[in-house]
């Protein structure tokens, strides 16, 4: 019995060796980064308290290591495998291992980086199938996928669901249609009563290398959680947002404007009954390029909230839609401006270190930036920029219960080198001249000068 068993593994192994091998390419790149911080005063809200409170509950400015110095490290690795059959057909598979700390002492994912190490933290961040449809100048996505759309100001999200690129090329002009749905919730398989999905369309519209674009998206969350139970009712959001991409000559610019509109109706939910969204957000930035030299000047503007009100005036981003991931305009108030994010914000591990605003809702800055490349491997930055608060009755960060104007100036100084071709070290300072608008938190401790410094290395493949 054992000799025919043996024999039949050995044929059948001989048979797998001699059949002919799918003809498909395998590709692999991604990037692992390391980021350590060092930083006062700086608001964090973490996930997860990693100062010795319980599990779950937020660091806030009542915090006792609020005005301490606080340092860590924590380090992102992303890994992406392509199987490509064809230019008309390949399949992408992408992991993600994360470490919030290294000497991490929590559980749940993103623990990598525990005494031991050996911890079950490889997540799917991404697996679909790409093909072009026969005949047609359409290709489909369909499966695990990134949608990344004018991310600094909308959304990056890895998500199930089903997108198409459409091109239609007609010279000099070219034509990009994007169609996109994502899977947000599925309740119970037989209705679509408790269901939560994000529809959407852009349209870009190429003129060499001017870029017009408009896009349109629509959120169904139907019977929305409130804590821990469900509430009858429905929040319908939309959103519309005109851009453009300029280069002409050494100048290269951007315009972004956003509208979010809709209404949550919940019966029997006082806090979010009948309200009405009507957030809106502007953002632009020009930048002269002269041989080493980069000069340029930016700005935003996001609606606040006015807390006297039943309406959501503040600018609201899609559910959990991570857009402040990729704006990167300062290193205190938006976080990791002058460091390398390859793969959609790479640094921003949970959001641990996105120390104030999250989509730009409630503030509006101007700021001036340069950069110089000094040596073919060292770059030299700066950026400056006063931030105000536009909140209604309240302030975006402070706690004083005044309707204060004033965030601070900013200002960071920061360098890139490249130590080999794919390694890069980047280091950044940042300091806040504290406003009033900062002022007034809990437990008598007051955000005054917040100042970090971060530094990154990267090893980009």
């Amino acid at each position: 019995m054992k000799k025919t068993l043996l024999i039949a593994v050995m044929v059948g192994v001989a048979v797998a060796a001699a059949a002919p091998a799918p003809a498909v390419n395998l590709t692999a790149w991604g990037a692992m980064n390391i980021k350590a911080a060092y930083y006062k005063n700086v608001d964090l809200t973490l996930p997860i308290s990693l100062t010795g409170a319980p599990s779950g509950t937020p660091l806030t400015p009542a915090d006792p290591a609020w005005n301490e110095d606080n340092a860590w490290v924590q380090m992102r690795t992303i890994l992406f495998f392509g199987i490509r059959a064809s230019q008309d057909l390949y399949g992408v598979l992408g992991f993600q291992v994360d470490s919030a700390r290294w000497g991490d002492n929590f559980t749940g994912s993103g623990n990598a980086g525990r005494w031991g190490t050996d911890q079950i933290a490889v997540q799917v961040k991404n697996a679909y199938i790409d093909f072009k449809v026969p005949q047609v100048p359409a290709r489909i996505r369909a499966g695990i996928q990134p949608l990344m759309l004018r991310p600094q100001v909308f959304i990056y999200k890895d998500a199930a669901g089903v997108s198409a690129r459409i091109e239609l090329a007609m010279d000099p002009v070219k034509l990009t249609i994007t169609p996109v749905w994502l899977k947000i919730w599925e309740g119970v398989d037989n209705t679509e009563a408790d269901d939560q999905d994000l529809y959407g369309i852009d349209l870009n519209l190429a003129f060499g290398n001017i870029k017009p674009g408009i896009f349109f998206f629509y959120q169904a969350r139907r019977q929305r959680w409130d804590g821990t139970v469900a509430v009858e009712g429905d929040s319908k959001q939309w959103w519309i947002g005109p851009y453009i991409d300029a280069q002409i000559g050494p100048v290269a610019a951007t315009l972004d404007f956003v509208y979010n509109g809709g209404v949550e109706d919940f019966q029997g939910a006082s806090t979010f009954d009948d309200r009405d969204h009507e957030g809106w957000v502007l953002r632009g930035e020009a930048a002269y390029t002269l041989n080493k030299l980069r000069v340029g000047a930016g700005g935003l503007y996001g609606s606040g909230d006015d807390p006297t009100t039943n309406d959501i005036e503040g600018y609201q981003v899609p559910y959990q839609g991570e857009s402040s991931a990729l704006n990167t305009d300062f290193l205190i108030v938006m976080g990791d401006w002058g460091l390398v994010g390859p793969y959609g914000g790479t640094y921003n591990v949970f959001g641990f270190y996105k120390p104030f605003s999250n989509t730009g809702a409630g503030i509006w800055y101007v700021r001036a930036f340069a950069d110089y490349q000094l040596t073919g491997w060292l770059k030299l930055m700066a950026n400056a920029g006063y931030i105000g608060d536009t909140v209604d009755h309240g302030d975006t960060f402070g706690t004083d219960l005044d309707d204060d104007d004033s965030i601070g100036w900013e200002l960071d100084v920061g360098a890139q080198a490249s130590i080999y071709k794919n390694l890069v070290l980047c280091s950044a300072f940042g300091y806040l001249i504290g406003g009033k608008a900062l002022a007034g938190h809990a437990g008598g401790n007051r955000v005054q000068d917040p100042w970090a410094w971060v530094t990154t290395l990267s090893y980009i493949f």
